[in-house]
């Protein structure tokens, strides 16, 4: 699924769609690629915010700690993996994703060994959009709790275009 985000209030609708499908039908991970200053960190503070609880975060890109944990429902771990090695393992990532009781949210997945990735998620590729300083997301399913999470989007998305 493809979508145009023109601007930031664009972006923060497309989060908080996003924490509704999240919560109807958990993906497990949230893998977001993009160029530096692409937008994954207001996507995932649109979505955080939009979660129960989320109105007490304090969302920032977690560059140099790597991990921040959000207390919502469900719970949010939040992981950058710029600054980290491509390919070296991160013990508390791995947890995050065999937990059903959180959402684990990854910037810059790239960075992780194949062998790491998730069996489940949604997968979301912002990049330049056609207009200056507009976004293009893609957002994909991986695995069948993604595909359901995917199927609840588009469906809570349609609703409100």
């Amino acid at each position: 699924m493809r979508i145009i985000l023109l601007t930031l209030e664009d972006t923060r609708r497309f989060g908080r769609i996003l924490a509704r499908s999240v919560m109807r039908a958990s993906p497990g991970a949230f893998l977001l690629y993009g160029e530096l200053g692409a937008g994954k960190t207001a996507l995932t503070r649109a979505l955080v915010e939009a979660l129960p609880g989320g109105n007490a975060a304090e969302v920032s890109s977690p560059s140099f700690t790597i991990c921040n944990i959000y207390c919502t429902a469900p719970q949010v771990r939040h992981f950058d993996l710029y600054r980290l090695e491509p390919g070296l393992p991160d013990e508390a990532l791995e947890e995050s994703f065999d937990d059903p009781a959180a959402l684990t949210i990854v910037e810059w997945p790239e960075r992780l060994a194949e062998r790491d990735m998730p069996d489940n998620g949604l997968i979301c590729r912002l990049e330049p959009g056609p207009d200056e300083g507009s976004r293009l997301a893609e957002i994909t399913a991986l695995g069948p709790a993604g595909q359901r999470c995917l199927t609840v989007f588009a469906s809570l998305y349609s609703s409100v275009s």
